[in-house]
């Protein structure tokens, strides 16, 4: 009887894992953590390891996808600690905006703050500090693939993806 018991949960155990290696989505259970890509502003539905799944990758230490999303106004996003200002580059040039308005207020990472002045950062350093902005701009073939090879890609309106263009120090006034 104990050797049955241990054969099922061997077996048990092996299609635990099949699963997993099927797809997060189909073989692990366990609720996703949502995450804000800082690349593309993207939620993106991420499997952590746990004991159904245990080969799942640990996921990036992206901002959750609900941080700060309810500040609605600059003023109030640049004065909340953990929260970070995302602009549009439609805000500098007479263009369609893709994020919101032209502003968005998002989490800062859960790794915490890296060092370095704002403008060498790139989308994921730029995500961990709350004293610098990332600036998005429309990708500029919005009906072509894009050129650079990703898991990911965020359809605005269907049509088209904003991705990351710069980091700078966050704005003293609110902008637009």
């Amino acid at each position: 009887m104990r050797v049955r018991a241990a054969l099922l949960l061997i077996a048990v155990a092996a299609l635990a894992t099949m699963a997993c290696d099927e797809g997060a989505a189909a073989g692990c259970p366990d609720p996703p953590l949502r995450l804000r890509n800082p690349r593309t502003m993207l939620c993106e539905a991420l499997h952590p390891p746990s004991i159904t799944c245990p080969d799942q990758p640990e996921p990036p230490t992206w901002a959750a996808c609900g941080a700060c999303t309810a500040i609605r106004d600059q003023a109030s996003c640049l004065a909340t600690p953990g929260c970070r200002a995302a602009y549009d580059t439609c805000l500098l040039f007479d263009d369609e905006c893709y994020l919101g308005g032209g502003f968005g207020c998002f989490g800062v990472d859960r790794g915490g703050p890296v060092a370095g002045a704002c403008e060498t950062l790139d989308a994921a350093d730029c995500s961990s500090r709350d004293d610098c902005a990332a600036w998005y701009q429309r990708r500029l073939t919005c009906t072509e693939e894009d050129p650079e090879e990703r898991p990911y890609v965020q359809p605005q309106n269907g049509t088209c993806a904003v991705e990351f263009a710069n980091c700078a120090v966050e704005p003293a006034a609110p902008l637009g």
